[in-house]
């Protein structure tokens, strides 16, 4: 099968028709504003690493000033004098040691950079577990509303046989009562089915950006579906974003804690500097000098900073090791649950099949023997509504069954691959 090639959230293409589920869920992660959101968060993440990285080169810094300098004595002589002071200078440094600061701020900054990829990830598999469970049950509300006209008809059509029985003798006002009732009622549903039906296109239209248009029947990709739950726990702990997220915080940490250590060590670079001066100290005339000198600096107290910013650090993996070990459980949680859905859902799928097909039977036997004088009005009316009803929850059996299905691939991270849907090269991790 083709996959679909997902354009970078900042470079948007021409929107295409929403036709089918696969091509809904790409609408969405390319134009929806919380996946942009969580790419902006990537991509500043990117930066910062750049710029730690930036610590490893050569710093040059260029200065200069000009100002108005009085001196009355310069090394104990007296010069009493007022003169116009210029400064150019420039300095040149090298970072040769510095307690291994920037190698443990570089590695903490690309752990974040992995979280929040993993989280943009995440995102977009949460967008698109969204996109499909409106998707469907859109798909559900249109059925249930031609459901719901087919119900006004077939109502509309006992009451003409009622009132035309009633013309013959054969039926009381009280029968042509009942059947008007049946109508409203029918009518009323089939209102309140439009309203959900409206109400699903707004969330489609909120999730895509456009309104729904001939929508297409999916099929979940059952090659995705684990067959049992220790298979699918297995895969969801191997492959959901969110806790590779949650590991790439803890690294973070652990990264942070080696950073703020490093001021237990002495700093020592590489200087190099030139200036060029006038009138300096009261002296006129030029002043020039250039060094090339290496400088340690090491701090002997520093009123316990560093130990406490150690120990803050330390305390802040211990909460990054408790929330991995909290989204694990989560990723179980949400795990089991989807194939409790999935499971129940799938079985209850043939009871709502032979409940519908037992209904029609005895719709058509009641019709029967109304027209035989054996059973009445009310009983067919009855099961007119019991088959109104169990068809509708076949209907929506049905499509939850394939909303459980695609919930249980998403647990187990891969509803994205599922669609065949490829992630933006601007979201690899070699970016």
């Amino acid at each position: 099968m083709r996959k679909l090639i997902l354009i970078p959230l900042l470079a948007l293409s021409s929107q295409a028709q929403a036709l089918t589920l696969e091509q809904s869920v790409a609408e969405a992660i390319n134009h929806h504003p919380l996946l942009q959101q969580k790419y902006a968060k990537f991509e500043a993440a990117i930066r910062y690493k750049r710029a730690a990285v930036g610590d490893y080169l050569p710093q040059v810094r260029l200065y200069g000033g000009v100002g108005y300098e009085n001196v009355r004595y310069n090394s104990g002589q007296r010069i009493d004098s007022e003169l116009t002071r210029t400064e150019i200078g420039v300095k040149v440094s090298q970072l040769i040691f510095d307690g291994f600061r920037t190698t443990s701020e570089i590695d903490r900054l690309e752990f974040e950079k992995e979280a929040e990829r993993f989280g943009l990830i995440s995102e977009a598999e949460n967008l698109s577990l969204e996109v499909s469970r409106v998707y469907l049950k859109l798909i559900m509300a249109n059925k249930i509303v031609g459901l719901a006209e087919l119900n006004i008809e077939e109502h509309r059509e006992i009451l003409k046989n009622i009132q035309s029985r009633q013309n013959k003798g054969l039926s009381s006002e009280s029968d042509v009562a009942q059947v008007r009732a049946r109508l409203a009622t029918s009518q009323s549903g089939y209102l309140a089915a439009r309203n959900n039906q409206m109400d699903m296109q707004a969330k489609y239209y909120d999730l895509v950006g456009e309104l729904p248009k001939n929508l297409i029947n999916p099929m979940p990709d059952f090659e995705y579906v684990p067959n049992s739950l220790s298979y699918a726990l297995e895969q969801a702990i191997k492959n959901h974003p969110e806790i590779d997220a949650a590991i790439s915080d803890t690294q973070a940490a652990s990264a942070q804690h080696e950073r703020e250590k490093s001021d237990f060590w002495p700093k020592l670079s590489l200087e190099l500097q030139a200036n060029k001066n006038d009138n300096i100290g009261g002296i006129e005339g030029p002043d020039e000098d250039a060094r090339a000198m290496l400088m340690l600096s090491y701090d002997i107290f520093n009123g316990g900073s560093t130990i406490d910013r150690t120990e803050a650090a330390s305390w802040r993996y211990q909460q990054a090791m408790a929330i991995r070990e909290n989204t694990q459980k989560q990723v179980v949680e949400s795990t089991r649950l989807a194939w409790n859905a999935y499971d129940f859902v799938g079985q209850q799928r043939s009871f709502y099949r032979e409940n519908v097909d037992q209904a029609v039977i005895a719709e058509k036997g009641y019709i029967k023997q109304f027209e035989l004088g054996r059973r009445s009005l009310l009983d067919v009316l009855d099961a007119k509504v019991e088959v109104f009803l169990a068809r509708k929850n076949y209907i929506n059996a049905h499509h939850n069954y394939h909303i459980a299905a695609y919930r249980l691939i998403n647990a187990t991270g891969q509803l994205m691959k599922s669609f065949r849907i490829d992630k933006p090269t601007t979201w690899s991790e070699d970016k």
